[in-house]
């Protein structure tokens, strides 16, 4: 089951990647994350560990692709089942990029978490993108700054 949102935002791909790339920083536009970061660099095959505010539990995922031109793509594995997540970016019309966020539930258990995870995540995604775009012009304007 896959659920998707998208927002419109007038950002840069390097500001975009900044954010993307700051697994530390994903729990200020991530309200559902008390804590995340990576076992290494910011590359495929990386592994990374995000802690749920609710339940307060740790789940790993692993980077498995990275598109400089479009986005990356990581996976959660879970018992009977398996979460993808990937994040993209498309140039659009007058400058602007379409952010998407795609959640991706598979195996034999993967309805079970869409229901328990995918729809409640899917209502709040909305809010969770806008907190995204504005730390991503955070990070425009951190990086205007150093120059």
């Amino acid at each position: 089951m896959k659920f998707s949102n998208s927002i419109v935002a007038d950002v840069s791909e390097e500001a975009l990647w900044r954010a993307w790339s700051d697994v530390p920083s994903w729990p200020r536009w991530d309200t559902e994350l008390a804590e995340a970061g990576l076992e290494g660099p910011f590359v495929t095959g990386t592994i990374g560990k995000m802690k749920a505010k609710k339940g307060r539990v740790w789940s790993k995922f692993r980077i498995i692709e990275i598109h400089r031109d479009k986005g990356y793509s990581c996976v959660v594995p879970l018992p009977g089942g398996q979460l993808r997540f990937d994040r993209t970016f498309e140039r659009m019309e007058y400058g602007t990029l379409r952010v998407t966020h795609d959640l991706i539930f598979t195996g034999g258990l993967g309805w079970l978490y869409a229901l328990l995870i995918g729809w409640r995540t899917n209502r709040i995604y909305p809010q969770l993108l806008r907190l995204f775009v504005e730390l991503v012009r955070e990070k425009e304007r951190e990086a205007a700054a150093s120059r």
